[in-house]
């Protein structure tokens, strides 16, 4: 370990919800890093809130998220909470993230966490190690340290690799800037309902205008397809110099986690092994083999992943036809419109989405759904 403990500048961002078990272990972690300094000062929770103010469906207990924040602040008494007071979803509670790092704090770099990564003892070290590193290559977008846990690196010597998962990562301000400028036609689809319910047919019809796509409507996914479009790299050691802990959540189950061999996931700890140079040649073999990947699946594969899912799948926000009035009128009313000016009020006009609402919220359909 280096003898001279590295300062960190860059505002830590740490994501939470309902995991106050996984959050203790994450923050003991991160409390308890070598060769660097901490300034709780510049230390945020971004705290989800447990009920949809759009839908009004609770996502947790009060409990979990009271639990979360008491996990947060038993560790980093001095850091920062921002607790949403309503469920924001993972898409936009790390949008909020990303606006406090770079619009409010305006750091050039900053570190992102959620609940389920526990650091090894040089974890951040590494970060602030690659930071440099990387600083000539302004085409990096995003860089983590968490490592390759299924690869057999060198002992001796970290190198730096295509990033998998956004975990434990570092951003860029200016690559920021671009993603979320790209993501803005995505962003305003997944608004409309909460996250675990977004339209993704309506993210994969947006896909279709794209050189490149992916079956997945994650934001995760989204930003690193992003990448890829903006010409934008994002890199990881090989190294493994985190753990991944998040046995149970939104994208594992315990088998699953098993499955792809995460229990088996050992960091290192040593902060003073060398980076191997990255050159030019380098970074744009990493970009070229990320591009290739969401290339090569529009070209191949999504037209049919895309009719395989449509056949299956309806949009919401799609204008309605004849039919769709009157299937709604029947399954929702038990009866057909009116009269003719009903069909010439809605088809062609309103969202299937809209007519719904108007529908449900109605004196006729909550009187022949009584609660008895």
């Amino acid at each position: 370990m280096v003898e001279t403990a590295v300062g960190i500048s860059a505002p830590i961002i740490i994501f939470a919800f309902d995991r106050a078990p996984y959050l203790e272990r994450f923050c003991a972690s991160l409390k308890a890093q070598e060769g660097v300094t901490l300034d709780q000062s510049r230390i945020y929770l971004l705290q989800d809130g447990a009920v949809s103010a759009a839908s009004g469906v609770r996502y947790a207990e009060d409990k979990a998220i009271a639990d979360s924040v008491a996990a947060f602040r038993g560790v980093f008494p001095e850091g920062h909470v921002l607790q949403s007071p309503d469920n924001l979803g993972i898409a936009f509670n790390i949008q909020r993230g990303e606006k406090l790092a770079f619009e409010t704090l305006k750091a050039e770099t900053a570190y992102f966490f959620e609940d389920d990564l526990e650091l090894g003892p040089a974890y951040l070290l590494m970060m602030e190690r690659l930071r440099q590193a990387l600083a000539p290559f302004p085409e990096v977008g995003y860089f983590a340290a968490y490592g390759d846990h299924r690869a057999t690196p060198d002992p001796e010597r970290v190198r730096v690799v295509p990033l998998d998962h956004h975990w434990g990562f570092g951003l860029r301000r200016g690559a920021w800037r671009r993603i979320n400028a790209w993501l803005k036609p995505y962003l305003e689809i997944i608004r409309r309902t909460d996250y675990p319910n977004r339209n993704h047919l309506a993210v994969y019809r947006w896909l279709e205008g794209q050189e490149m796509a992916i079956d997945k409507s994650s934001q995760d996914a989204m930003k690193a397809l992003a990448c890829a479009q903006l010409g934008l790299v994002r890199v990881m050691t090989d190294t493994c110099f985190g753990r991944y802990i998040g046995e149970k959540g939104a994208s594992f189950n315990e088998r699953r986690f098993r499955e792809m061999g995460y229990d088996r996931m050992t960091p290192v700890e040593r902060g003073d092994l060398p980076i191997a140079a990255a050159s030019a040649d380098s970074i744009a073999a990493i970009l070229a083999q990320q591009q290739a990947h969401f290339r090569t699946f529009r070209e191949r594969d999504f037209e049919g992943f895309l009719e395989r899912y449509a056949g299956r799948h309806w949009d919401p926000d799609r204008l309605l036809e004849r039919e769709d009035v009157a299937d709604l009128y029947r399954l929702l009313l038990d009866r057909l419109p009116e009269g003719e000016n009903i069909y010439e009020q809605y088809v062609g006009k309103t969202t299937v989405r809209r007519l719904r609402r108007i529908m449900f919220n109605s004196r006729e359909f909550q009187g022949r759904n009584t609660r008895k």
